[in-house]
């Protein structure tokens, strides 16, 4: 069980600031593409994009940090994050 007034933290992989992991929003892999996690409950790895950060997910650098950090190639999957 949690400490009282523990809040957990998480690091942006783009500009590597530490915030809550509430505040930020995390991408994982499910059936072969990268999704966005809304809940933050899927289970396996995660990789977390600040708000701020997030419009450049298109660009190839932070895509290379994306598919590094959840530990993937990036021809083995795609990114479906648009539709959610």
């Amino acid at each position: 069980m949690p400490k009282k007034g523990h809040v957990p933290e998480r690091t942006c992989i783009v500009c590597k600031r530490k915030m809550p992991k509430k505040d930020l929003l995390r991408f994982c892999i499910k059936e072969n593409k990268i999704v966005l996690d809304k809940l933050q409950k899927e289970g396996g790895r995660g990789a977390y994009f600040c708000w701020d950060c997030l419009p450049k997910i298109k660009n190839l650098k932070v895509k290379r940090k994306l598919f590094q950090s959840l530990r993937i190639k990036s021809n083995e999957v795609e990114i479906d994050y648009e539709e959610q």
